[in-house]
């Protein structure tokens, strides 16, 4: 199957990628959710209020950013096969 075929489909989800279990950002997310929960256990009612919005908002701004890269990379990508495969004729698109 075409792998345009699988994007049209549904079938190729790049933001729904898996982690191994020991791996560097396995560690990472692990840290954050206990710095989290430490931090939550600390706070007031009114202040856990405040920082699940701060947290809702930021979620939003990574979502943003992680389209913008991905739009960005995939373009960088389709600029160096098309490089590729003219030997560099094609100066710019």
């Amino acid at each position: 199957m075409l792998i345009l075929e699988d994007l049209y489909l549904g079938d190729v989800r790049p933001n729904e990628r898996g982690f191994k279990r020991n791996s560097q950002y396995a560690k990472a997310l692990d840290d954050l959710v206990k710095a989290g929960d430490t931090l939550m256990d600390n706070l007031t009612e009114k202040q856990k209020e405040m920082f699940e919005d701060y947290m809702t908002a930021q979620r939003e701004v990574n979502v943003l950013t992680d389209c913008e890269t991905f739009i960005y990379s995939f373009r960088l990508a389709a600029k160096i096969m098309i490089d590729v495969l003219t030997d560099g004729t094609i100066k710019r698109i």
